[in-house]
């Protein structure tokens, strides 16, 4: 079984616009709803390709819910942390007519060290169940650098391969814990700056 982790989960919202403009009443031509963030986009095209795929992190309040009743069309199994919090959206603008996008990504909850604490409980049983755990993308304001770092070593512990995909301190701290493979991501040009010369330094890895 292949665990994912989503700690900063989302719905990501898609509106395709004609001839966007600021200030003014835009018309949305389409719009598309898919459950989203990194973890997730793991989980969806492995459960295609007919892995047992269970999905965990944190998702909150309606939105919540509908991030996991989308995931059951793909047979992913949802074991999520529960919070009273909405979870957030990241909206996507699609302008056809200038052939640019614009992004807004909504902060979302925080979560404090308590409900970490029973997440990380939940987690360790997951983890137990799992042949390979991948972890992914940002975490949710209340967390620090740590996070991905204290799931690793929970990982590590149970004698399970664990996979790290995230960028900046996440990563850094994260490595500490020795995960089974990284992915260095390189999204934003200082963060990729950054990140290639502390992977090479760390890894001897060229790109």
């Amino acid at each position: 079984m292949i665990l994912t982790v989503t700690l900063n989960a989302a719905i990501d919202k898609r509106y395709v616009v004609e001839n966007f403009r600021l200030g003014e009443v835009n018309r949305v031509k389409e719009c598309a709803y898919t459950p989203g963030g990194k973890g997730l986009n793991v989980s969806k095209p492995a459960a295609i390709a007919g892995e047992e795929v269970v999905a965990t992190g944190f998702v909150g309040g309606h939105a919540g819910n509908y991030i996991e009743e989308a995931l059951k069309p793909f047979g992913i199994q949802s074991e999520f942390y529960h919070l009273d919090e909405e979870s957030r959206s990241c909206i996507n603008i699609w302008d056809e007519t200038n052939r640019v996008q614009t992004e807004f990504l909504e902060p979302g909850f925080t979560v404090t060290e308590e409900q970490f604490q029973g997440f990380l409980k939940k987690f360790r049983n997951l983890v137990k169940q799992a042949d390979v755990i991948a972890m992914s993308g940002s975490v949710p304001k209340g967390l620090d650098g740590t996070a991905y770092q204290r799931l690793v070593k929970i990982c590590r512990e149970e004698k399970k391969k664990v996979i790290l995909d995230t960028s900046g301190a996440l990563l850094e701290d994260g490595i500490k814990a020795k995960p089974t493979m990284i992915k260095c991501s390189f999204r934003s040009r200082s963060a990729s700056g950054r990140n290639r010369i502390f992977c090479k330094r760390r890894y001897g890895t060229h790109f």
